[in-house]
């Protein structure tokens, strides 16, 4: 079914529009392949790749919410796997976070038909992640954060239409 566009060509799928367009939040429950490996979500994916290291790959993928595996891998003591086991993230995680996103999303999208079908009739809709706590993924208190999330969920609308 065709999401409803908002008069105003912004899509705000966190708060405003999250019922409607809950399925661009990288935790909708929507199975994702990347490198041979299947991750519940794309919260998942994307998690699983701030450590090589197997143990916590494994907590990733066993984690039984896209929620728990954020957690896990947040630098927030009482949940964080990194923490509890005095690790740390890769040392190259800023440079490489924005291109495992995009690959995760990517991915996400031209693997499930339904989800590409609704991501490419959102047209050129600006897309927002609209959270108030995510000023870098979203954008932020103020409403001017970079809204990295939406950006690169445009790029890749952009990439399947090419395709």
């Amino acid at each position: 079914m065709k999401p409803t566009m908002p008069e105003d060509n912004r899509i705000l799928y966190f708060s405003r529009d999250r019922q409607e367009f809950r399925f661009l939040s990288h935790f909708y429950p929507a199975a994702v392949e990347l490198d041979g490996v299947v991750w519940p979500s794309a919260e998942h994916a994307y998690q699983s790749h701030k450590s090589p290291n197997r143990d916590y790959v494994q907590a990733i993928r066993e984690a039984v919410s896209p929620g728990m595996a954020k957690r896990l891998a947040s630098n927030r003591p009482k949940h964080s796997w990194f923490t509890k086991h005095d690790a740390a993230l890769r040392p190259d995680w800023n440079e490489v976070k924005l291109d495992i996103m995009r690959r995760v999303d990517l991915a996400k999208f031209s693997q499930n038909e339904d989800l590409r079908e609704l991501l490419l009739a959102t047209g050129d809709a600006e897309l927002l992640e609209d959270s108030h706590d995510e000023p870098f993924w979203g954008i932020g208190k103020d409403g001017n954060g970079p809204n990295w999330a939406g950006t690169v969920l445009m790029e890749v609308r952009a990439k399947l239409r090419e395709t």
